[in-house]
């Protein structure tokens, strides 16, 4: 099913910023990358894509940066069999194609998880500043190292230990990472969604959901919003250490 930002639970919709680098800094845009940018941000293009809709697909060459302003963004890694694995979640303040810095294709097929707003910047700006400001480019190949090893712990995070406690840690990431829920409310992914990032049948992940729901480690908050639960937090790090 198509998901929309008011079916999810996720209340205010995005609006156009008046002010780029002021919208950069709100996502949580270091202040010294922001000025690496700086030269080229009257280059930024606002984007937006639906749900389920496709962003850049795995192969294609890297033509920008894609700094996410508003909703969730899901990678996928596609086998020859056709079977599907989510390998990263982004949401917003993330930064997508730094490895085209590099001169390398996508490695992932992006796709909204909800609707998503973002700014494209065109590689062809980038490299404009690799050119003219040497030590500015240096700081974005250094921001995409610090990426890369983030994304190396998020794999590992899922896919080691029972499925129950993949399960926990999956919940209390994706309620973590969602800023426009309440503290303790999470925003879940379908069922195979999960299993694509834990690596497990979606049936595993079911039955985890199900037990966590009798167990009131996660509460409905509104039945108008069905994807949005109350966590209990304590009791779903007890889980996350299985």
């Amino acid at each position: 099913m198509t998901r929309n930002n008011t079916e999810t639970g996720r209340h205010e919709p995005f609006r156009k910023p008046d002010d780029p680098a002021a919208a950069l800094l709100d996502i949580g845009l270091a202040r010294d990358l922001l000025k690496a940018l700086g030269k080229v941000l009257p280059q930024l293009r606002l984007a937006r894509y639906g749900a389920d809709e496709t962003i850049y697909r795995e192969g294609g060459e890297v033509e920008a940066l894609y700094l996410v302003l508003d909703g969730r963004i899901k990678l996928m890694n596609y086998s020859v069999d056709g079977s599907a694995r989510i390998v990263r979640l982004h949401r917003r303040g993330s930064i997508l194609g730094l490895n085209g810095l590099l001169d390398e294709i996508h490695d992932h097929t992006a796709i909204a998880i909800d609707e998503v707003a973002l700014y494209v910047l065109p590689m062809q700006a980038i490299r404009g500043i690799e050119n003219e400001d040497r030590s500015a480019y240096l700081g974005l190949l250094e921001y995409s190292h610090e990426y890369l090893k983030e994304a190396d712990t998020w794999i590992t995070e899922f896919s080691a230990g029972s499925i129950r406690g993949r399960v926990a840690r999956l919940v209390l990431y994706l309620m973590s990472m969602d800023e426009s829920t309440g503290a303790r409310e999470v925003d879940l992914l379908t069922v195979n969604e999960m299993a694509e990032i834990i690596g497990v049948t979606p049936e595993s992940v079911s039955r985890m959901l199900a037990d966590f729901k009798r167990k009131k480690m996660l509460s409905p908050v509104d039945e108008k919003y069905p994807d949005l639960y109350a966590c209990d937090i304590d009791s779903l790090r007890d889980e996350a250490e299985s």
